[in-house]
C-alpha cells in the first residue's frame, strides 16, 4: 500500500502547484550558452547585492540582506520576470526563459545568506572575541592561547583594529591570512556536505513522496507565464491589485508616519507585556503581535495542518508556562521549551533516516554496483563520495585544531540531524521563517547529555574552548539555511528536468563568491569604522559580537565551575522526543489528524518569543474560512491575492523603503525598522 502524499493530506497543494505554467509558452532548453548567460547575470547581482550589503546594512543596521527568500534575491527575481515580457518584444534574443530566472534566483539566495546577519556575521566575532576580552581578563586571555594562529587571529592590534577600526592601517593580512583560507575551505566543506544530502534524499523527497515546497509558490508564479487557472484574467488581474494594495496601505502609513510623524501609524508589532504584567499570565505577556504580511501571505500555501499545529503547540506551551507560574513552579526557563523542540529534533531526524533508509541503501548499491551506470547514478555516486570527504576533512579540522575527535563528531552529528529535519520543514511545510530550529540547542544537548565535567574530562580545557568556537555554528543556521536553499534549487531543477550537476555548477559558483564577497563585507567594514559601531552599534558592539562575547563567558564560567546535568531539561527534552514520535505514529495510521510533528518541532524553536505566531495563525482563520465556504475553487481563486501581498510587502517594505531610507534622517528611518519573519 502506498503511504500518503502531503497532496493526499491536504487538496490545496495539488490547487496552489497546477497554478504554474498550465499552457505556457515552451520555452528552449538550457544550452551551456543560456547557462553561462544565467551565470553572467547571476554574478553581476551578487557582486550588486555586496555592495549594497556593505555600504548599508554593516554601516547603517538597514536590513538588505534579510528575509525567507533573501530580499536582493526576491528582487531579482521581481526585476528579471518583469523584463522578459519587455525583452521578448524588444530584443527576443536577450530574453530570459524561466528556467534561467530561477536559477538566477537560486544563486542570490544562497550567495546573499552568507552576508545575512546569521552566518559570517556570527562567525567572526567567535575568532576575536577572546582575544579581545582578553585584554581585561587574563582567565580568557589564557583560553584564547587554545586556538591556533591558523585557526583565528592572534595579533593584539589586529584584534583591537577590528572591533576600533584603524582607516589609516593597511589591513593585518599577516594575521588574518591564513585564517581566511582555512575557514574558506572548512565552510565550503560542510556547503559541499549538505549539497550531498540533498543529492540522496531529493528522489525520496521530490518524486516519490512529492513534497511540494509552499515557499516556492511565490518565486513560481512570479516566474510563470500563465495564471489561467487561479480564473479569468480581468478577476484574478483585480485580486491581485487587491492584494497588493493591502500590503502598499499599511506599508504606506507606517512610512508616511516616519517621514511626517503626526499622520497616524498601524506600527509593525504590539508587545502584549502591558496587558499582562500580573502573575500568573506574565508568560503571556511575553508575546508579541507582529504584522509579518508575507508570513500571512505564503502561509495560504501551507498546509492547514502545519499552520493550527504551530499556533495550536505555541499556545498550549504558553498555557503550560502560566499553570507553572500559578502552581508557584518558577523554576528558569519552564517549560524549557526550546529543550521541548530540542528532542522533537531529534526524534524527527530518526524517524526521517527511518523512512530513508530503503531509498538510501539502494543508491549506495546503485551507486558502487559493476556496469555502466546512468548519469543520475553517477551524481548519486559521487554524493555518496562527497559526503564521506567533506565528513572526514571536517573531523580533520577540528581534530588539526586540538579537539577531541568524540566531541566533534558528536557536535557534527547532533548537526546533520538539525540539517535533515530543516530540509525536511522547508519540503513539506514552506513556512518563511529562519528560526525553524531550537537556536543554540546543538552544542547545549551535546554537554547537557554528555555533562560539563565529563567533557572536560575526556576532552580537557582545549577541546572545550574550541567547542565554544563553533557555537555559531549551533546558535546561527549556516548548513541548515544552505541545505533549505539547496533543496529549493533541487525542486526547481527537477521540475525544469536539469540535472543535479547543473544545478551545482550554479549553486557552487554562487557559493564561492559569495562567501569571498562576504569576508570582504565584513572585514573591510570592521577595519574601516570597528565592529562596536558596525551595523548601527552606536559603540556598544554589533548584535553577533555581543552573542559571541556572552558565549565565551559563559564558557569561562564552565571552567570556573563546572555544572552538572540540568535534569529538568533533559526531561523537557524527552518530552518533546515522545511527541514527535507518538505524532509521527499516529499520522502513519490517521489521514486527516489535523495536528503535525513539524509543527511542533517550529511551535517550540524559538521559545517564548514564536514571533510569526499571529501571522500563522491568521493565515490558518483566513485558509480554513475559504475552503470551509467556498471549497477548492474559491481557495483557488484566492490565489492571486495572497501572491498579491506578499509580492506587494516585499516590494514595499523590502526594496521600497530601503531606497527611500538612504535619502533621509537615519533616526527617521529606524523608526520603522521592518524585518521580514526570516
Amino acid at each position: 500500500m502506498r503511504a500518503p502524499t502531503p497532496m493526499d493530506r491536504d487538496p490545496t497543494i495539488a490547487a496552489a502547484s497546477s497554478g504554474n505554467d498550465t499552457g505556457a509558452v515552451a520555452e528552449p532548453a538550457l544550452t551551456l550558452g543560456r547557462a553561462a548567460a544565467a551565470i553572467g547575470v547571476g554574478i553581476v547581482l551578487i557582486v550588486l547585492t555586496s555592495l549594497s550589503i556593505r555600504f548599508t546594512e554593516m554601516v547603517t543596521g538597514r536590513y538588505v540582506s534579510h528575509g525567507v527568500p533573501p530580499l536582493p534575491a526576491f528582487a531579482s527575481l521581481l526585476l528579471l520576470s518583469l523584463a522578459r515580457p519587455v525583452l521578448r518584444r524588444l530584443a527576443p534574443r536577450f530574453a530570459p526563459t524561466r528556467v534561467q530566472v530561477l536559477m538566477v534566483y537560486v544563486m542570490l539566495a544562497v550567495s546573499t545568506i552568507i552576508s545575512s546577519p546569521y552566518q559570517m556575521r556570527a562567525f567572526l566575532p567567535h575568532l576575536v572575541s577572546m582575544q579581545y576580552q582578553g585584554r581585561t581578563d587574563p582567565a580568557m586571555a589564557r583560553y584564547a592561547e587554545y586556538l591556533p594562529q591558523w585557526y583565528a587571529p592572534r595579533d593584539r592590534d589586529a584584534v583591537l583594529d577590528y572591533y576600533e577600526g584603524a582607516p589609516d592601517k593597511p589591513f593585518p593580512w599577516a594575521a588574518w591570512a591564513a585564517p581566511i583560507v582555512a575557514w574558506y575551505l572548512f565552510l565550503s566543506a560542510l556547503f559541499l556536505g549538505a549539497y550531498c544530502i540533498i543529492v540522496l534524499v531529493r528522489r525520496r523527497w521530490i518524486r516519490e513522496e512529492r513534497l511540494t515546497f509552499p515557499l516556492l509558490a511565490v518565486p513560481l508564479a512570479i516566474a510563470s507565464d500563465d495564471w489561467r487557472s487561479y480564473g479569468e484574467r480581468r478577476t484574478r488581474k483585480a485580486i491581485f491589485m487587491l492584494g497588493f494594495g493591502v500590503a502598499a496601505l499599511y506599508n504606506g502609513i507606517n512610512i508616511l508616519h516616519t517621514v511626517y510623524p503626526p499622520a497616524p501609524s498601524i506600527g509593525f508589532f504590539i508587545p502584549l507585556s502591558p496587558y499582562f504584567q500580573d502573575r500568573p499570565w506574565t508568560p503571556v505577556g511575553a508575546m508579541f503581535i507582529i504584522f509579518f504580511i508575507e508570513a500571512i501571505g505564503i502561509g495560504y500555501f501551507v498546509p492547514l495542518e502545519i499552520t493550527f499545529s504551530i499556533w495550536f503547540f505555541y499556545f498550549l506551551n504558553r498555557a503550560f508556562a502560566v499553570a507553572g507560574t500559578a502552581l508557584g513552579y518558577d523554576s528558569p526557563g519552564f517549560p524549557y521549551t526550546q529543550e521541548q523542540s530540542a528532542g522533537g529534533y531529534i526524534a524527527m531526524g530518526l524517524v526521517l533516516l527511518l523512512g530513508l533508509r530503503a531509498t538510501l541503501m539502494k543508491s549506495l548499491r546503485r551507486a558502487f554496483a559493476r556496469g555502466r551506470p546512468d548519469p543520475e547514478v553517477v551524481e548519486e555516486r559521487w554524493a555518496w563520495i562527497g559526503l564521506a570527504l567533506s565528513g572526514l576533512f571536517v573531523l580533520a579540522f577540528c581534530r588539526a585544531a586540538g579537539m577531541a575527535i568524540w566531541l566533534a563528531a558528536g557536535f557534527f552529528g547532533m548537526l546533520l540531524i538539525y540539517v535533515l529535519v530543516v530540509a525536511r520543514i522547508r519540503a513539506e511545510t514552506g513556512v518563511p521563517l529562519g528560526f525553524v530550529y531550537p537556536y543554540g540547542m546543538p552544542k547545549e544537548m551535546l554537554l547537557n547529555i554528555v555533562s560539563v565535567p565529563q567533557t572536560l574530562a575526556w576532552g580537557g580545557t582545549g577541546s572545550f574552548v574550541l567547542l565554544s568556537s563553533l557555537a555559531w555554528l549551533s546558535r546561527h543556521h549556516f548548513v541548515q539555511e544552505h541545505a533549505a536553499y539547496q533543496l529549493d534549487g533541487a525542486k526547481i531543477a527537477n521540475e525544469n528536468r536539469l540535472p543535479m550537476r547543473t544545478l551545482l555548477v550554479f549553486v557552487g559558483i554562487a557559493f564561492a563568491i559569495g562567501l569571498a564577497a562576504a569576508f570582504w563585507i565584513h572585514l573591510s567594514t570592521y577595519y574601516q569604522i570597528g565592529s562596536n559601531v558596525a551595523g548601527g552599534g552606536g559603540g556598544s558592539g554589533e548584535f553577533r559580537a555581543t552573542v559571541a562575547a556572552q558565549e565565551y563567558q559563559q564558557m569561562s564560567a564552565r571552567l570556573a565551575s563546572p555544572p552538572l546535568r540540568d535534569m529538568n531539561r533533559l526531561f523537557a527534552a524527552g518530552g518533546g522526543f515522545v511527541v514527535v514520535a507518538g505524532l509521527s505514529l499516529l499520522r502513519s495510521q490517521m489521514l486527516r489528524l489535523p495536528l503535525h510533528p513539524l509543527g511542533f518541532c517550529i511551535a517550540t524553536a524559538y521559545g517564548e518569543s514564536l514571533n510569526a505566531w499571529f501571522a500563522i495563525m491568521v493565515a490558518w482563520l483566513l485558509k480554513a474560512m475559504i475552503l470551509r465556504f467556498g471549497g477548492l475553487p474559491l481557495y483557488r481563486k484566492g490565489i492571486p491575492f495572497f501572491l498579491g501581498l506578499t509580492i506587494g510587502h516585499f516590494f514595499c517594505a523590502g526594496i521600497f523603503w530601503p531606497v527611500l531610507s538612504l535619502f533621509i534622517a537615519p533616526e527617521a528611518s529606524q523608526s520603522y525598522h521592518i524585518y521580514f519573519a526570516g
